[in-house]
């Protein structure tokens, strides 16, 4: 296996975007958060982890709510420590990707990665499927709807950025976390039949892909939300995807706040629901506004 290919596929694993609930949230990617005694307002970006910066440069809004905050807060504090143990979660234990994979579904993969990507299947053989699945929406995004060079992906951006000039920089999960979410709380055989559904339609993907592009730089988080809640996911697995993160992370929110500023970047679907971020500050008694995304 080439080490730099598996690299590059991890590096788009720990910032999950995967499903959301029904309830409606106003369409807005960021928010400010005022009220309930803060001294300072904070805001809610929230992210879509195949995009880059360009996307920001173009935003002066986001750009202003960044820079008036005292620290970034992400899903977790991106830095090399977070390489190990993804790639130890990736990676199968006693098996291959063709032992586990039946004939059919390893022949479909085999072709998509060849015609997609000009990738010999085998270069995967020590990954699991969830991650070879990751590895095809990556190979999707970059193809089809390219970054500039030079970019950066989003939530790494804010907090590159944040470290250039001194602010404080915090995680609102710890790596074992987002691991379980998205790779122990799957059998391997659940994560066969994700993988069989993804490549059920050659161009699924590359569709699915342009549609949550569109509905995101649109902010259509309602699309979003339909789009991911009508998914192969299962109720139990987006529970531990979703609502169980967002509950686990309002548990430190509004001591973060108390004091300081924050520009919370986490991915998009975290923002809406019940569960939502937006919904549960406002039902602790804060008030949360959508914020006008105004270009330059």
């Amino acid at each position: 296996m080439k080490r730099n290919f598996l690299q590059a596929a991890l590096c788009l694993l720990w910032p999950a975007v995967i499903i959301a609930q029904q309830s409606k949230t106003e369409n807005a990617l960021l928010w400010k958060v005022t009220g309930n005694g803060l001294k300072k307002p904070s805001y809610l970006f929230g992210t879509y982890h195949f995009l880059s910066s360009g996307f920001v440069d173009t935003l002066e809004t986001v750009k202003t709510a960044y820079k008036s905050a005292d620290a970034v807060v992400g899903e977790l504090v991106i830095d090399t420590s977070l390489q190990r143990p993804m790639l130890e979660a990736a990676v199968l234990k006693g098996t291959t990707l063709q032992q586990v994979l039946p004939d059919t579904l390893y022949a479909k993969a085999s072709d998509w990665f060849k015609q997609e990507a000009g990738l010999d299947i085998g270069q995967l053989n020590q990954l699991n499927p969830v991650t070879v699945l990751t590895a095809a929406m990556a190979i999707t995004k970059g193809k089809y709807f390219p970054n500039q060079p030079g970019e950066v992906q989003l939530d790494t951006y804010f907090q590159e950025e944040a470290k250039k000039e001194g602010k404080k920089v915090l995680g609102l999960e710890t790596i074992q976390m987002q691991i379980k979410a998205m790779f122990e709380q799957l059998t391997l055989q659940r994560q066969v039949e994700l993988l069989d559904e993804t490549f059920k339609d050659k161009d699924a993907l590359r569709q699915l892909i342009g549609i949550m592009n569109n509905a995101y730089i649109s902010q259509n988080l309602n699309q979003l939300q339909e789009l991911m809640y009508g998914s192969s996911y299962r109720p139990e697995e987006m529970k531990i995807l979703l609502d169980d993160r967002n509950n686990y992370w309002m548990q430190q929110l509004p001591g973060l706040m108390k004091d300081q500023s924050l520009f919370v970047a986490v991915g998009a679907l975290h923002l809406v629901g019940n569960s939502g971020l937006v919904n549960q500050l406002k039902e602790q008694g804060y008030t949360v506004t959508p914020v006008n995304l105004k270009k330059k």
